[in-house]
């Protein structure tokens, strides 16, 4: 979708109200994005963005789990 590391930070200041300086390293591909946020402040994250779009494409947000 050609998301882009500013449409992250900006979905997740605007729709899980934390600051663009919460937002830590951002990992994009082409199927997935991982962004990383304070511990205390992921599942806010989670949950307020259920059902949030970035350019116009409905996100899945979960917690990352590496291999």
């Amino acid at each position: 979708a050609r998301v882009r590391p500013g449409d992250l930070v900006g979905a997740f200041a605007g729709e899980a109200g934390i600051a663009g300086k919460d937002v830590g390293a951002i990992h994009i591909t082409e199927r997935f994005s991982v962004v990383g946020v304070r511990e205390e402040l992921a599942q806010v994250v989670i949950e307020r963005m259920q059902g949030a779009t970035i350019r116009g494409r409905r996100v899945q947000v979960r917690p990352y789990q590496s291999r």
